[in-house]
């Protein structure tokens, strides 16, 4: 689909080096924003704040959404990035007075390493002509307000879940059962929102120790056996509350079948697509430095770059798409001083800088071999 992007102006030399240019992409009725940060776009100043930070950010969302047609009420997702949990505390003022009422969209709060100065970025996804419906499921809560997800149209956006046992809202025991128990309530939230496993793109799933990986691949595969049929998925170590081996996430498009996507050469150590597709959605899992010439995995920056790029433009041939479709990239980094390198590489890919994808550079903390990793949103006809 053909992107129509915006940008919220902000004075030369306002971001820090890893924060990107604020821009909202629309294709067709969706809408993806890039990461937004508390800069106030006026003057360009960052308050040392922390608060201040965090009300100018959804300032700032709100002004982006208006400008590209779109409203708090057509938010499905809302995505907060700060350094750590202390900046939990900021979040539910901005976020009630966008959100007021009941019928609230999902929301994810990832704690990362951010740019300099920057103790808030915020990310929103919404759908435009449609209406909202917050998703609960019996049993399962969060401590904060706000749903277990939300369907916009055909969309379906969840907040995060926890291995908690429906029956008394409190996480069960064992690091295996506690696998089980994330993937299903994702399930039971899917019921909720009108749709079924089938239905998902992608997972982002949050493990506290990766010696559980194996037992959550174990799982993935008894959920989704067929290969050319499973969700998209990012699997990452982050710190977790106590007593919580993991937590999951999920997007999904009620109505329309998944389709998966391969690039000939390339593959995951685990059992994920490079691409799934429900609906006109495309998401993908990591895409990184392996050559397709012999599947091995190549060394320094500039090569891994390389490869990334051409993987990136054969997905989207496999898919039948175009680099055109792309309207958010995710570029996780090693370090945000390569940020201006990245992006001045992602020109080979958007030659027109002021109409390119929504990004977002991330620092999750990847092994030490990777300098780069994408993953691509894409909105096909």
């Amino acid at each position: 689909m053909k992107r129509r992007v915006v940008h919220l102006p902000v004075p030369d030399n306002a971001l820090p080096t890893g924060q990107p240019p604020i821009s909202a992409v629309r294709a067709g009725d969706v809408l993806f924003t890039s990461s937004i940060p508390g800069v106030d776009p006026a003057t360009g100043s960052l308050s040392a704040d922390t608060e201040t930070q965090f009300a100018v950010a959804f300032q700032n969302l709100r002004r982006l959404l208006h400008e590209a047609g779109a409203g708090p009420e057509s938010v499905g997702l809302i995505t907060v990035y700060t350094p750590g949990r202390e900046g939990r505390p900021f979040i539910n003022k901005p976020w009630l007075e966008m959100f007021p009422g009941d019928d609230r969209p999902a929301r994810k709060t990832n704690h990362a390493p951010l740019p300099d100065g920057l103790q808030v970025q915020v990310q929103a996804v919404a759908v435009l002509n449609a209406d909202r419906r917050s998703i609960g499921v019996p049993g399962l809560s969060h401590t904060e307000p706000l749903p277990m997800g939300a369907c916009v149209g055909p969309y379906v956006f969840s907040s995060v879940f926890a291995p908690e046992d429906p029956a008394d809202g409190q996480p069960v025991a064992g690091a295996v059962a506690q696998i089980q128990r994330a993937f299903d309530n994702a399930a039971l939230f899917m019921q909720e929102a009108g749709g079924d496993e089938g239905d998902i793109v992608h997972f982002w799933v949050f493990m506290q120790d990766f010696q559980w990986q194996p037992a959550m691949v174990e799982e993935w595969v008894s959920r989704w056996p067929a290969f050319g049929d499973r969700p998209a998925r990012k699997t990452l170590p982050y710190e977790l509350p106590q007593h919580s081996e993991i937590q999951v996430q999920l997007t999904g498009v009620l109505g329309a079948k998944r389709t998966n996507y391969e690039v000939p050469g390339v593959s995951h150590d685990d059992p994920i697509p490079m691409a799934s597709r429900v609906g006109p959605l495309l998401q993908s899992s990591g895409i990184y430095g392996i050559d397709p010439a012999d599947g091995k995995i190549v060394a320094g920056r500039e090569k891994q770059t390389d490869m990334a790029q051409l993987i990136t433009a054969r997905l989207m041939e496999q898919a039948g798409g175009s680099l055109e479709d792309i309207v958010a990239l995710t570029v996780m980094v090693q370090d945000f001083g390569d940020v201006p390198y990245f992006r001045k590489r992602l020109l080979e890919l958007f030659p027109d800088p002021e109409n390119g994808p929504a990004l977002h550079f991330v620092n999750y903390g990847m092994p030490d071999k990777w300098h780069v990793q994408y993953h691509v949103t894409a909105l096909l006809d």
